[in-house]
């Protein structure tokens, strides 16, 4: 009994041992937490699969026009396509809420969904913002629990494929109603008739960093093989027409609690932490500043930066936060920037960072003691170039008729004299001529 007393207490230690070097190698980067790993998805389905897919707006809902883009009749291209190309799987059965300019209420989309028992209601969408300042791909879904996760793995697998395509990423988001349910009405109305639903919103119509994903039937298709794709992968298909077998990529998704929302789709209320600018070197006569960049956010990702010249009053265009993956959570605390100054400037610099909700913090103001000029390059003519007793400079010129006097008398006894020889040429002939004329007359007499 204490031989085997001993060995249990050696086993214990062995454990505690094996956990507490785990715990360091983890500490150290060594290998991964087990909650940043892949899983497998944590939807119970039925066989044959059933997705709706509805393609947002219709009738007398346009949904967007900004920059002459008509929102209706983009998500019913993108629809039919995505329903063309998942039908193609084995084991699914795909239907649309619409497949024409047919308006419907979010009711009887959910209700569609609910009568063809599905899986999933998939409602596609094309975004556009009041500031026009927005762009990138985003997917909303439930804040009920039991929906969250399932959206939450797809939703994943839609925003890889639109990375793959160039498309910023906004992420996976959820927006509380003031009620306290979704703010979304689709979601609301899906999830009290127990089907899971997600929203896509494949980007920016009005910003030229994605108007040009879409602003075409070719583009809007392929976004429907996109989203086909990213269903597909999620429940793991096969397609025997198409010879593609995606079961490994079913095992691909993000890890989730069941029941408990992720951390990274809850809707975040407040801005950044903080955010710094730091110069590291001002260029003066190049016109432009290499600065230190860095932001803090805690409940979210950094996903847009961008910088002000009058002390944060305007700002440019926003640009992605570099180094940032919104499906993991991760992006660069600090990073380096060369920032073009305006020539002829002395400009007070700032940046301000913005999290996937588009709230901003703006950071501290550099001031410069300088102008940012860059120096005016002289060009010489190709004519001398003199100076008179006034220092105004004079160019001379090679028309004939303002050359110097000296120049003048040159010209004219160029011409002057070989007339002068000429002319006296021909009187001495002449003369000649007329001698021998009359000593011939003399000689005759």
């Amino acid at each position: 009994m204490r031989g085997r007393a001993y060995t249990y207490k050696i086993s214990i230690f062995y454990k505690i041992v094996v956990a507490a070097v785990m715990v360091c190698m983890v500490l150290a980067g060594i290998i991964e937490p087990l909650s940043v790993q892949a899983a497998t998805r944590v939807q119970k389905t039925k066989s044959p699969i059933v997705v709706v897919i509805d393609p947002g707006h219709g009738g007398e809902n346009d949904g967007t026009t900004e920059s002459g883009f008509l929102e209706k009749n983009m998500t019913l291209v993108t629809a039919k396509k995505m329903a063309e190309e998942l039908s193609k799987f084995d084991g699914i059965k795909v239907y649309l809420t619409r497949e024409d300019d047919k308006e419907l209420s979010l009711k009887e989309r959910a209700v569609i969904a609910d009568n063809y028992h599905a899986d999933f209601l998939i409602s596609l969408h094309y975004n556009a913002s009041e500031s026009h300042e927005l762009f990138g791909s985003e997917v909303w879904v439930s804040l009920n629990p039991q929906y969250h996760n399932a959206g939450y793995q797809l939703g994943t697998m839609f925003l890889r494929e639109f990375r793959d395509i160039g498309l910023t990423l906004r992420g996976i988001k959820t927006r509380r109603h003031s009620k306290g349910n979704d703010y979304y009405g689709i979601l609301r109305e899906s999830v009290s008739r127990d089907v899971p639903a997600i929203i896509v919103e494949h980007c920016h119509v009005d910003h030229e960093k994605d108007n040009v994903f879409c602003d075409s039937q070719e583009e809007l298709e392929q976004f429907g093989l996109a989203d086909a794709r990213a269903v597909a992968k999620y429940f793991g298909l096969k397609s025997t027409s198409l010879g593609i077998d995606y079961s490994e990529d079913a095992n691909t998704l993000p890890e989730v609690t069941s029941g408990v929302l992720v951390d990274r789709a809850t809707q975040d209320l407040t801005p950044p932490e903080y955010c710094h600018l730091s110069l590291k070197e001002a260029f003066y006569s190049d016109n432009r500043v290499s600065v230190e960049i860095s932001g803090k956010d805690s409940d979210s990702n950094l996903i847009y930066f961008a910088y002000s010249f009058d002390g944060g009053k305007t700002f440019c265009d926003s640009i992605p936060w570099p180094e940032g993956d919104i499906l993991t959570g991760e992006f660069s605390g600090s990073f380096s920037y060369e920032i073009e100054i305006p020539d002829g400037t002395k400009p007070m610099l700032c940046v301000r960072a913005t999290n996937p909700y588009d709230l901003h913090t703006s950071s501290n103001v550099l001031e410069f003691e300088q102008v940012f000029h860059k120096p005016v390059e002289v060009k010489t003519t190709e004519e001398p170039i003199f100076v008179d007793a006034t220092d105004k400079l004079i160019s001379m010129p090679s028309d004939e008729a303002e050359k110097t006097p000296v120049a003048k008398a040159t010209t004219i006894l160029m011409v002057v004299i070989p007339v002068v020889l000429v002319l006296f040429l021909i009187f001495f002939l002449a003369y000649l001529i007329k001698e021998k004329r009359m000593k011939n007359k003399e000689r005759d007499q």
